[in-house]
């Protein structure tokens, strides 16, 4: 039932919570609230429980860039079970994702690339140092050339739009990928008629990634609450895919 699961996403929360201290480094800043009474919308479906729990977040300018809440965890919980041999992550965030992933025995090296030098700083108050996670600081899309088993971008806040079909040329023109994913992609595929997305070859492990997340929403009883993204806009966006994936 996996990551639709209140105790494995609470647990999550409070293990990342006792890590991870407030702190703030140039614009940036961690700050620890407690979200009171809020029904937090989780991944792929409306959310009616309320909760009472502390929610650590990333700012930029008094802007919320990221918060480690049951959304960011479930979204990235297919990700992390997916990675595999040499790890490439776009945006380094809190760290959960890196942290996670580089726990994994089948996982030998993760590679973050992080344009935010402060981001970095925050995140190198917050952890150990760990031989299997290097971070590279600077523009992700000038990076040198490497081959990756697995490469993973999450830098999209939830929003989809062209720009994750211009990342997917860009960074498999620039890298040698064996598995790529980004975040939202199971709502992405999810959203998509059947008769739409029969045209299009779809990548192995995306479907693999997108089946299992409907399993778990399924067994957890979320299912009910399932959200489809706007039909439009994943038709588009799935059209875009169709040019680069169908060569």
């Amino acid at each position: 039932m996996k990551p639709y699961n209140k105790n494995f996403v609470f647990q999550e929360m409070t293990r990342y919570n006792n890590l991870i201290s407030s702190g703030t480094c140039g614009n940036y800043k961690i700050i620890k609230n407690i979200i009171k009474k809020q029904n937090l919308q989780g991944y792929m479906y409306d959310n009616k429980e309320e909760y009472n729990i502390d929610a650590i977040q990333l700012y930029k300018d008094d802007v919320s860039l990221m918060k480690l809440t049951p959304k960011e965890i479930e979204s990235s919980y297919g990700a992390i079970h997916a990675a595999h041999g040499k790890v490439g992550i776009v945006g380094l965030g809190l760290g959960y994702v890196a942290q996670e992933i580089a726990m994994k025995c089948n996982v030998e090296e993760v590679i973050v690339y992080e344009i935010s030098e402060e981001v970095i700083n925050l995140y190198d108050h917050n952890f150990i140092q760990n031989e299997k996670i290097k971070i590279i600081k600077g523009d992700e899309t000038k990076a040198k050339g490497t081959k990756f088993d697995f490469f993973y971008v999450d830098i999209y806040e939830y929003k989809l739009s062209s720009r994750v079909v211009q990342d997917y040329k860009t960074f498999n023109e620039l890298h040698e990928i064996e598995d790529y994913a980004f975040g939202g992609l199971e709502h992405f595929l999810l959203s998509c008629k059947y008769e739409d997305i029969v045209w299009v070859y779809i990548p192995e492990n995306w479907i693999a990634m997108s089946k299992k997340a409907y399993e778990s929403l399924d067994s957890s009883g979320y299912i009910k609450e399932y959200k489809p993204l706007d039909e439009n806009l994943v038709r588009k966006i799935l059209l875009e895919f169709k040019e680069l994936l169908n060569e």
